[in-house]
């Protein structure tokens, strides 16, 4: 896939394109079912497929005060469209110019004039232009007056839910990252660059590799996760990662990521790693010394090694998925 910073930039297509409409944070299964189709119809068209996002997201461009926290950055949404086949991720920065185009002055100057589209494919709940006036129907009728095909994908739903980025982030904030994961249709991660944390877990409890975390990106709620570790070594790794404050040690910060990575003691500081999310094992509680506290992760990691390897038994693709540690989409 190839990512092109403005449509500007975008270079001249001898094949029809087709592309999907959308800012796609989380990519999740409604997202996928729409770049399915676009990738299906640029195939047997010929063409070439791909994905118009705005950045920043126009929510948090027009309310920079109250910015909205991302489920994926930019790289991580390339990273995870890349795996549903498309040719091209065009970046377009939101300005406020971008933001006073008119519905009708999208489609003329952006769709027809600069990407000169054959098909566009967006969500049932799709809104664009000035205030957010264009709807999908609206634009399904430009579409047919000026040309151009245009596929209202209907909302996802499983089970029993329909499938948003909302839903999501209720359930990552709670720590339900087991089930964020269904909806998702991968297991949710993070990346961050490990720092020197306190120096308290090397010298009372286990060793642990802490994070760098950033304030725009969604992390789980306040507990303690299996997880497992990648960008590290080629061959699998799993860990113990706390998320929140450790009022045990009268820590109060909010979001601190430390990670038990079993077995394994290399040095690590600065190397960027990537944790994925697979269950939480507790909620963060206070202990009354750093000993009780060092028993209590031994138990963590006793219970997070049954479940590694009844993960592994069980679902074998998934498993190995895991132990590549790439955030590979499950159907």
């Amino acid at each position: 896939m190839e990512i092109i910073n403005s449509i500007n930039n975008l270079p001249h297509l001898k094949k029809p394109l087709f592309i999907a409409l959308g800012n796609f944070d989380g990519v999740h299964r409604g997202h996928q079912a729409i770049l399915r189709a676009v990738d299906e119809k640029a195939k047997a068209e010929k063409g070439c497929s791909a994905v118009l996002i705005l950045n920043p997201h126009p929510i948090t461009a027009l309310r920079p005060k109250n910015p909205l926290i991302l489920l994926t950055d930019l790289a991580d949404r390339a990273e995870i469209m890349q795996e549903l086949n498309i040719d091209y991720m065009i970046i377009e920065t939101f300005t406020p110019e971008f933001a006073a185009l008119e519905p009708l002055e999208f489609v003329e100057k952006v769709l027809i004039e600069k990407l000169k589209v054959k098909g566009v494919y967006v969500g049932e709940n799709y809104r664009f232009g000035r205030q957010g006036k264009g709807t999908a129907a609206k634009l399904d009728q430009w579409g047919k007056e000026s040309g151009f095909l245009v596929s209202i994908q209907p909302l996802v739903t499983h089970k029993n839910n329909k499938v948003s980025s909302s839903l999501i982030r209720d359930l990552i904030l709670k720590g339900a990252v087991k089930e964020a994961s269904d909806y998702l249709n991968y297991f949710f991660f993070r990346e961050g660059a490990v720092t020197h944390g306190r120096g308290v877990g090397n010298k009372f409890i286990y060793p642990t590799a802490n994070l760098i975390s950033s304030d725009e990106l969604l992390w789980p709620g306040q507990g303690v996760y299996l997880t497992a570790v990648s960008k590290v070594k080629q061959e699998p790794l799993f860990g113990v990662t706390h998320v929140g404050s450790i009022p045990t040690f009268k820590v109060d910060d909010q979001r601190i990521i430390e990670t038990h990575i079993l077995d394994f003691k290399e040095n690590i500081y600065n190397q960027t790693i990537r944790l994925i999310f697979i269950e939480k094992l507790r909620d963060t509680e206070e202990f009354s010394s750093p000993e009780k506290l060092k028993e209590q992760i031994g138990q963590d990691i006793i219970t997070g090694r049954r479940l590694i390897e009844n993960m592994l038994l069980e679902n074998y693709g998934i498993g190995h998925s895991l132990q590549a540690g790439r955030s590979v989409l499950r159907s």
